[in-house]
């Protein structure tokens, strides 16, 4: 049977190891398994002997994803005895072709991949480092934001900035002491007026809640400005449309569009913009997930945008 591997990434000092450390001394998730940790960054927070030993763990330190190859993946399961592997990454290289690498090495097999982010530098980050961020939210399938300062601003820009870029992650909030922040009766809109009308602004912060969580917009009536965004051949009266958002360079846009029902294809121009209302349906898609349908009720000329991309502030 394949060894479980967990894999941590993040930038540097994003408090990887503080995670890991938390984790392995946690009686929920360890029950006394042989750990090797596998360190491709020396950071501020150190694995010491006296955590190393309550752990039942050991630590390697490697430079870089380059050295962490299908090689030394084999040298290190023939020379360790151990029952589980974490992986803390380096803060500034795309783990992805590691990830890949491991499903390629039958002995070890990915059981989770995690990302720290501190969110008390999130802002400066998508700013500044926004390429080598994307890195570390790609592939995560749960993203810890620990240092959250419980502001619900702050909640919505990281939000609708990371579920832009990985809409099926699972966020985790933690404020300084540790401890889970929870906003799950914060509504994004109010769902109890009769029309929904998302404004251009407001429209990524919509496109991911209804990505998130689609059940709740089934049966609501919507109003947004979109343009066409791709054909359905197979189909008469439908046909895709949205905007776009740059996920993480000018050379990587993504499309957030939404299949519209009832349309007369022959009158949409490409490029132009659409005001539609209609009402919200779900669908279960290829992927085994839901996905909302638009209804058409009403079309009108929509209001052209001087930056049409898509923005999550």
């Amino acid at each position: 049977m394949p060894k479980p591997l967990y894999f941590f990434g993040g930038l540097l000092d994003s408090g990887k190891t503080s995670v890991i450390k938390e984790t392995l001394l946690s009686p929920q998730f360890n029950e006394g398994e042989r750990v090797l940790i596998i360190a491709l960054e020396d950071g501020e927070e150190r694995y010491d002997e006296r955590f190393l030993h309550y752990a039942n763990a050991r630590v390697v330190y490697l430079d870089n994803f380059k050295e962490l190859n299908l090689a030394k993946m084999k040298e290190l399961d023939e020379l360790e005895d151990f029952d589980e592997i974490f992986v803390e990454g380096n803060g500034m290289e795309d783990e992805w072709p590691f990830l890949l690498n491991v499903q390629a090495f039958k002995k070890w097999e990915v059981a989770q991949t995690l990302s720290v982010v501190d969110a008390s530098t999130f802002k400066m980050n998508v700013l500044n480092l926004k390429t080598f961020l994307y890195y570390h939210i790609k592939s995560a399938e749960c993203i810890i934001f620990n240092r959250f300062e419980n502001r619900r601003d702050d909640y919505l820009f990281i939000r609708n900035n990371v579920l832009g870029l990985n809409p099926k992650a699972e966020l985790i909030f933690e404020d300084k002491n540790g401890e889970i922040v929870s906003f799950k009766n914060f509504e994004l809109f109010d769902l109890s007026k009769e029309l929904i009308y998302i404004s251009d602004i407001d429209y990524g912060a919509w496109y991911v809640d209804a990505g998130a969580n689609p059940s709740k917009y089934a049966g609501k009536r919507i109003s947004i400005n979109v343009k066409w965004t791709a054909d359905l051949p197979k189909y008469d009266k439908a046909c895709i449309m949205g905007r776009e958002a740059m996920i993480c360079c000018s050379e990587d846009i993504a499309s957030m569009a939404i299949t519209v029902v009832g349309i007369d294809k022959k009158k949409i121009k490409p490029g132009h913009f659409y005001r539609l209302e209609g009402v919200i349906h779900t669908v279960e898609a290829e992927d085994g997930y839901d996905t909302c349908l638009l209804y058409l009720d009403k079309i009108a000329d929509g209001e052209a945008l001087k930056d049409p991309m898509v923005y999550f502030n």
